[in-house]
């Protein structure tokens, strides 16, 4: 069986990809947090081909991700290519998760927290 690939959209800050990783090492990664590409027009089309190659994009809105508009791109644009979607949402209280209800009604999963999304993904 062929190994699936994972696009981990997301905040840079606190580490949370490395986390998914280590729970989850039977996938192959795209991880953005590590190409360290600096031009806006690079790191789009370098992101958005990650998406292409993917087949499952994992997307975690946490409360350091400044805005989630690129997260919230990559989700647009996964659904527009047919990949499944899964979303998290670190906590109830987010005070952007009003802004958020198009997105996580467009994805085939959504969590509450980034444990219980790692559970979700083991059984895949």
């Amino acid at each position: 069986m062929k190994t699936k690939n994972i696009y981990l959209a997301g905040g840079f800050k606190s580490g949370w990809q490395t986390i998914v990783k280590e729970a989850c090492p039977d996938f192959t990664y795209f991880d953005p947090s590590l190409h360290q590409i600096l031009d806006p027009a690079e790191y789009t089309e370098c992101d958005l081909n990650g998406v292409r190659e993917c087949d499952i994009i994992f997307a975690f809105m946490e409360n350091s991700n400044p805005a989630g508009y690129a997260l919230a791109l990559e989700i647009g644009y996964a659904k527009a290519l047919g990949k499944q979607t899964i979303f998290v949402e670190n906590e109830l209280d987010n005070p952007k998760k009003r802004y958020f209800d198009m997105v996580r009604h467009a994805c085939d999963q959504n969590f509450q927290s980034l444990n219980e999304a790692v559970k979700y993904l083991q059984t895949i």
